[in-house]
């Protein structure tokens, strides 16, 4: 009896031990079923990787890999840097990123490393700042020249045609910035007696912004307005004009529409927003490179536009933009 019952013991347990291998081995054939093909990997490396603006275009990004069977990876320097962003495009190349969407900071150095990418089979397109010398696939992103006109207009529009004017721009090496002031000197030198009595870079960071705006202001006790070149810049320089008692006074003209910006205009303190298109960028830039990956012949420049934010128009802008996920709509 004793024999039967330790034999059945035995049975019982190498039956537990079958069925429970039966078990996994079905489990692990589930898995892989579902994982399905390996979808494409597209590296999006931004300017600065904590940067507000940056989340827009990775939401468009995002979108676009999700319609289009990609997944998209976010990375960008913590701080503005070259040399930084450049290691995060030879890393995305190294690791075979199916697609390469890259910010541009200096088109000098980054133009070697563009080449090799794109000599190397995995297209890459530029984001936001070009580098049109390049071999880069396409670009995506705003006519910075021009976007930089249009804020001299419309300070133009606020201030009139003489006194004095400051600049915040995100960083005096970086490619869409010298643009942006460029298309900004231009038009004001052609079209205004304005002078510019001071320019100061921000790095893309908010206090650094705000204390740039100190410092203008308060070096220049009649400067008539500000024009912010970066998205935090105008940030900044509302909390600089507001912190000295000079909202309203002193003009604030800067780039996009983040939700503290947006609450500034309400608030009578940041005048006017050149408002791009962060969420199309993004979202534009997947498609190409799906495109190209699946063999459609995709190159070139493909401008997105810009246009003046202000509280006149606010109240429509935000009823008919429903924020950035109804850019594509």
């Amino acid at each position: 009896m004793k024999r039967f019952l330790r034999y059945s013991g035995y049975a019982a347990v190498i039956s537990i031990f079958v069925v429970f291998n039966f078990i996994m081995l079905n489990s692990l054939r589930q898995d892989k079923t579902v994982e399905g093909p390996i979808k494409p990997k597209i590296v999006l490396i931004s300017h600065v990787y904590s940067n507000p603006y940056w989340q827009y275009v990775k939401a468009g990004a995002e979108m676009a890999a999700k319609e289009r069977g990609a997944v998209v990876e976010y990375q960008g320097p913590d701080s503005a840097s070259a040399e930084e962003g450049i290691k995060l495009i030879n890393m995305a190349y190294a690791a075979r990123a199916s697609g390469i969407i890259a910010y541009v900071q200096d088109e000098d150095k980054y133009n070697p490393i563009i080449n090799k990418v794109i000599q190397g089979d995995v297209p890459l397109v530029t984001i936001d700042s070009d580098a049109e010398k390049s071999k880069r696939l396409a670009y995506v992103g705003t006519d910075n020249v021009n976007a930089g006109k249009v804020g001299a207009k419309e300070l133009i529009n606020q201030v009139g045609i003489d006194g004095h004017i400051g600049i915040i721009m995100g960083g005096k090496n970086v490619k869409n910035q010298i643009e942006r002031v460029e298309g900004f000197k231009e038009y004001i030198k052609t079209n205004s007696k304005l002078s510019i009595t001071d320019i100061e870079s921000s790095d893309s960071y908010l206090l650094e912004a705000e204390l740039a705006a100190e410092k203008i202001i308060l070096n220049n006790n009649d400067i008539k307005a500000l024009f912010c070149t970066s998205a935090l810049d105008g940030v900044g320089a509302a909390k600089a004009v507001s912190k000295l008692g000079l909202s309203g006074k002193v003009k604030i003209i800067c780039f996009d529409d983040l939700p503290e910006t947006i609450e500034a205009i309400k608030n009578g303190i940041i005048t006017s927003v050149v408002v791009q298109r962060p969420y199309l960028m993004g979202y534009n830039a997947v498609n190409i490179i799906m495109d190209n990956i699946q063999g459609k012949e995709t190159k070139g420049t493909f401008l997105t536009d810009v246009f003046i934010l202000k509280k006149d128009n606010l109240q429509q802008y935000e009823k008919d933009q429903g924020g950035y996920n109804s850019e594509t709509k």
